[in-house]
């Protein structure tokens, strides 16, 4: 199987911008080209594989896996969007699925890849990880923002968790009595 250049798609990317061309070079040697079909999986939960994923055209969308064949979704993402790399940092497990939903093209570099760079002393590697560190740090202020949402009412919280998890099939009837009239317990 030949190798895809990924040199083509970084350049699309405004996510490469601020790096010099010999640099964009490098990290294509360690970035793979993969292209997706929908429902195609980029990687799935609990995968040992750790690895950042760039989406560089179409569309992926993040879930986890829960009872009888159905899924929670955490969220879409499209193009230029970075996916994995909480596991490219760490090294642990993937946390979800990540599936495209429409025909997809992605940049993937791998950990040990990734730090075979920094190994190599790049200073670019570096350029590299601030713009994930600063992608996961977005990420978290919006936790954040919902935390504080979540937190300034319990009651509605705890109302709203509870019908979505009658929604995701995680409760059931004949448990305790919950204000409102509802009896729920939780299968879990």
């Amino acid at each position: 199987m030949v190798r895809e250049d990924p040199l083509p798609f970084m350049q699309q990317l405004p996510l490469f911008k601020g790096f010099s061309q010999t640099e964009v070079e490098v990290l294509s040697t360690v970035l793979t080209v993969r292209r997706l079909a929908p429902g195609e999986n980029v990687c799935v939960e609990n995968d040992a594989r750790a690895s950042l994923v760039i989406v560089v055209a179409g569309s992926v969308e993040s879930f986890k896996q829960l009872r009888n064949d159905r899924r929670l979704n955490l969220g879409a993402s499209g193009a230029g969007a970075i996916v994995g790399q909480k596991s490219l940092i760490d090294g642990r497990k993937q946390l979800a699925t990540i599936a495209a939903t429409s025909p997809t093209i992605v940049l993937e570099c791998n950990r040990a890849d990734f730090l075979r760079l920094f190994k190599a002393d790049s200073a670019f590697a570096y350029k590299v990880l601030d713009i994930v560190v600063t992608d996961l740090s977005r990420r978290l202020r919006g936790v954040d923002k919902i935390l504080d949402k979540m937190l300034s009412d319990p009651g509605k919280t705890l109302s709203s968790v509870l019908d979505a998890l009658a929604e995701a099939g995680g409760l059931m009837g004949d448990g305790e009595e919950e204000p409102g009239g509802k009896k729920y317990y939780v299968d879990i």
